[in-house]
C-alpha cells in the first residue's frame, strides 16, 4: 500500500516537473493574429451575373383551387350535429299508430297556427321538427330542437294551449351550423 502511494506521488511530481518551463508565457489576443485572405476564384467558377433575378409581381392575383366557403372560414356551414339539448314532449303511448297520429296532428296544427299568424316566427322559424321516438315500451312524440331550456320554454307555452300534457325534456338534438 505504501509502495503504491510512493509510486503515485512520484508520478505526480514527475508530471508537474515536465510541465514547468523556464520561459515566460504570453497571451495573444484573437485580434492580434493576422487573418489570411483566401482567393475563392481558385475554387469556384460560378458567375451569378448569368442568372438575373426577375422582380416579383406583388400585384398579381393569387389563383388557387380552394373552395370559397373554406377561404371565408365557413367550412362547418351546413353540417348537422347531434348535441345535448331540449325538446317538448306532447304525447306518449304504447301504440305506434296513436303516436303517428299525434305526430301528424301536431304538424297540421302548427301549419294552421303559422298560416293564421297566431304564433311568432321567432319561436321556431320554418317547419317545426316533430320526432316519433321509441324507447321501450313507449312511443313518444317530441317537438323542436333547442340548445337551452329557455328556448324550449317559448315553444312549450304555445304547445300547451293545444296539448295540455306537454312538458320539456332533455334529449339529444340535431342542429345545423
Amino acid at each position: 500500500m505504501n509502495a503504491m502511494r510512493c509510486g503515485a506521488v512520484a508520478l505526480l511530481i514527475t508530471g508537474l516537473w515536465g510541465c514547468a518551463s523556464s520561459e515566460k508565457s504570453t497571451t495573444v489576443g484573437a485580434g492580434a493574429l493576422p487573418t489570411p485572405v483566401i482567393d475563392m476564384s481558385r475554387y469556384e467558377d460560378f458567375d451569378p451575373a448569368a442568372y438575373p433575378d426577375a422582380p416579383l409581381d406583388t400585384l398579381a392575383a393569387i389563383v388557387h383551387d380552394v373552395p370559397t366557403h373554406l377561404m371565408e372560414g365557413r367550412a362547418a356551414e351546413g353540417i348537422r350535429s347531434k348535441v345535448p339539448g331540449f325538446r317538448v314532449q306532447i304525447f306518449s303511448s304504447i301504440e305506434r299508430n296513436a303516436a303517428t297520429e299525434a305526430q301528424e296532428s301536431v304538424q297540421a296544427w302548427w301549419r294552421k297556427q303559422r298560416d293564421e299568424g297566431t304564433v311568432s316566427e321567432e319561436i321556431f322559424p320554418g317547419e317545426l321538427p316533430v320526432y316519433n321516438v321509441y324507447s321501450q315500451p313507449y312511443y313518444r312524440v317530441r317537438v323542436g330542437d333547442f340548445l337551452s331550456r329557455e328556448e324550449a320554454q317559448a315553444l312549450h307555452s304555445v304547445l300547451a294551449r293545444r296539448f295540455t300534457d306537454a312538458f320539456i325534456v332533455p334529449d339529444t338534438i340535431l342542429i345545423t351550423r
